[in-house]
């Protein structure tokens, strides 16, 4: 009796590490945004996109098709969130997308929020300073829960970016194409403490490609010469093993199930006012 009682706790202890080791990338993916169908289409949702000026969808991207932006002002896509996305930001989240650097612009990138920096103005950002730089983070309240890591990146390669947040801290993880998945070093902490409630700009899109107002000075923006590629969002922070997976080139099958409707599911009046006001 005492064996097979060994047996069994033995067995059991084998699935737990089984499952998780092989947890699901899958679970918790609430948008995602691949372009491959040619447009700024969400897969899971409906929070669908619009390209502006310059900014297009071509080939040559890490799968597929990448917004590929080239540097000129106001080229960018934009994607305004409905409610559900919001309440989901505002607690334990990850964001991960892939980034290929021509030049790097300061403070340009992927990122939500009022302002990309200069006081606790987005929800979160993975932006670039220059063409080795990013720059990471989080708002609580009235805290900017930024971290900087300083030449982590260089032009013309492929590299994956995954933010989570866990409601207590950050975790910025950088993989180039190929390469092993690291923690990048931070003069300001990486991980970050980063306690939720993170705050939400319910007005304010989803900009992928530009940075707004540096130095916290109206209109002065900046725009990323790059492409950007399979930007999603889970209502969960992922593990570390989940986020060396992403890099290594799997891909959600969520992400993979583009609804390619031909409509936007928002509207555009809010998005516009702000950025021609």
């Amino acid at each position: 009796m005492k064996l097979f009682i060994s047996i069994l706790a033995i067995t059991a202890l084998a699935i737990g590490v089984t499952i998780s080791v092989s947890a699901d990338i899958n679970d918790g993916v609430i948008a995602a945004w691949t372009f491959d169908d040619g447009k700024v289409t969400d897969a899971v949702g409906k929070a669908h996109g619009k390209l502006f000026k310059g900014a297009k969808i071509a080939g040559k991207g890490k799968f597929g098709k990448a917004l590929d932006v080239d540097g000129s002002k106001d080229t960018r896509a934009d994607v305004e969130f409905n409610d559900a996305l919001e309440k989901a930001i505002e607690g334990p989240h990850t964001v991960s997308y892939w980034l290929y650097v021509r030049k790097g612009a300061n403070h340009s990138g992927v990122w939500k929020g009022l302002k990309v920096g200069w006081g606790a103005h987005f929800t979160f950002r993975m932006v670039t300073t220059s063409d080795t730089g990013l720059t990471w983070g989080t708002t609580s309240g009235g805290t900017e829960n930024w971290f900087a890591t300083d030449g982590v990146i260089e032009p013309e390669k492929w590299f994956h970016l995954c933010q989570t947040a866990d409601g207590e801290e950050a975790i910025g993880y950088l993989t180039v194409d190929g390469g092993k998945t690291e923690i990048p070093a931070s003069g300001q902490g990486n991980p970050k403490v980063a306690p939720e409630p993170y705050n939400l700009f319910p007005d304010r899109p989803l900009e992928l490609g530009a940075g707004r107002q540096i130095g916290g000075n109206q209109g002065n923006d900046t725009f990323l010469d790059g492409m950007i590629d399979d930007v999603i969002i889970w209502d969960r922070a992922l593990s570390e093993a989940e986020v060396e997976e992403l890099a290594s080139g799997e891909r959600p099958n969520k992400a993979l199930s583009v609804k390619a409707e031909g409509k936007l599911a928002t509207t555009w009046g809010k998005v516009k006012s702000y950025h021609h006001r």
